[in-house]
């Protein structure tokens, strides 16, 4: 990379911190260009200069975040030692990754900021939705694996339970977000346990009763 490229990818990156931020403070729709720049401590102008608008910096922090979240979901399936602990580590990384991103909620599920299959598309937005395919087809293929191991049913075909898996998954991590006081004021849980709850509800779900039961069973 010339120092040139390093300087933009520097100056991209600082703008895209800032916004995310803003994003994950104000919400997307009430942060503007002119707080991006006061945030990142550029001017506007300079702003316009890396990104045409802030749809396009919301793209570049979708991609980069799917990006992201792809790789750790790979990375859990690899490194587990069964089906059930890469479930785990899946959904761990799908937790984090909304934690760490509130404002990607929907963009597993509908493509987020209004991102429609379309034939005159910005590559960024092709980017995204490519990756977002990506994602699907990978739980798609690890649903399929747990079935050919015996241990989840597919009552539905593999692509429409990963959208309901998905839609379940953002519904409990919002859910999560949204009533933390009451969780902890009136359940007595906390964040992390109502996820992880949800998590094995989600399990249960789909999974066949009698392994799911010896796996749960203690050594």
């Amino acid at each position: 990379m010339s120092k040139k490229q390093a300087l933009t990818e520097f100056h991209r990156g600082s703008i895209l911190a800032a916004a995310e931020r803003l994003f994950a403070e104000k919400g997307i729709d009430k942060t503007t260009m002119d707080d991006i720049a006061r945030e990142s401590e550029y001017s506007k102008a300079t702003l316009y200069v890396y990104f045409q608008s802030k749809e396009e910096i919301i793209n570049a922090i979708f991609l980069s975040g799917l990006v992201l979240l792809q790789r750790k979901l790979q990375e859990a399936i690899d490194t587990a030692a069964n089906w059930y602990e890469a479930y785990e580590g899946m959904c761990a990384a799908v937790v984090r990754y909304y934690g760490e991103r509130p404002e990607a909620c929907g963009v597993l599920v509908n493509g987020g900021a209004g991102l429609q299959e379309d034939a005159h598309l910005d590559q960024e937005v092709r980017d995204i939705l490519r990756v977002r395919r990506s994602i699907g087809q990978l739980l798609a293929d690890f649903l399929r694996q747990g079935a050919q191991e015996g241990l989840i049913r597919l009552d539905l075909r593999a692509e429409e339970l990963v959208l309901l898996f998905w839609s379940a998954l953002e519904g409990i991590v919002r859910m999560a977000s949204q009533r933390d006081a009451y969780l902890g004021q009136t359940l007595e849980v906390d964040r992390d346990v109502f996820l992880r709850h949800g998590c094995q509800m989600l399990l249960h779900a789909i999974t066949n009763p009698a392994p799911a039961e010896e796996a749960a069973q203690p050594e």
